[in-house]
Parts: C-alpha cells; sequence; structure tokens
C-alpha cells in the first residue's frame, strides 16, 4: 500500500462521524492540524472508559492483581495516544497542510 493511499484510508475513517463519538465536538475542522495537545485529550478521554470497561471484565472473571489494573489504566490511554500521535495526526495534518495550500493559491 502506497503512503497516500494510507493516508487516504487513515483519513476516510477519522471524517466519519462514529470514529469521534461521543467527542464530535472535538474534531478539527479538515484545514486544521490535529494538534498533539488535542491527541492526548482524545486518548484520555477514549483511553479511560476502554480501561474501566476491561478492568469490570477481568474482575468479573477473577481477582486482578493491583499490578494488572494499574498496567490496564496506562496501557488504553497510552494506546490511543501513539495510534493517534504516529497514524491519525500525521495523515490529518497532511491533507490540512495541502487543503490551506489550495486556499492560498
Amino acid at each position: 500500500m502506497r503512503f497516500d493511499e494510507l493516508e487516504e484510508t487513515i483519513n476516510e475513517i477519522s471524517d466519519r462521524d462514529w470514529s469521534w463519538w461521543p467527542f464530535l465536538w472535538l474534531r478539527p475542522d479538515k484545514r486544521e492540524d490535529l494538534s498533539l495537545a488535542r491527541v492526548m485529550g482524545l486518548s484520555v478521554l477514549y483511553g479511560i472508559p476502554s480501561s474501566l470497561l476491561i478492568m469490570f471484565a477481568i474482575t468479573l472473571s477473577r481477582a486482578p492483581s493491583l499490578s494488572e489494573m494499574v498496567f490496564t489504566a496506562v496501557a488504553f490511554p497510552m494506546l490511543f495516544l501513539f495510534a493517534g500521535s504516529a497514524l491519525v495526526a500525521p495523515m490529518w495534518n497532511r491533507r490540512a497542510e495541502r487543503l490551506r495550500e489550495r486556499i492560498r493559491s
């Protein structure tokens, strides 16, 4: 897969309302950069509930250790931060730069 195709695929997914739910109000305009601060905020907003769900599921099956609970609490926000900063934001920002250049020309 070429880099442009990867960018197109990631932006196609990130443009959909369901991928931002319930934080649709945090989605920047397509011409606006997706900043690291916004990605960090989204990582916490999506990561904490995900961690809680996984911890709840683990607790239903057995009593988790403290280290498992701490790892789970940290792992999901970090996973979302990695995905957002390494994949989504760079692709979003490439497109935003292109769109801003079209407006200037």
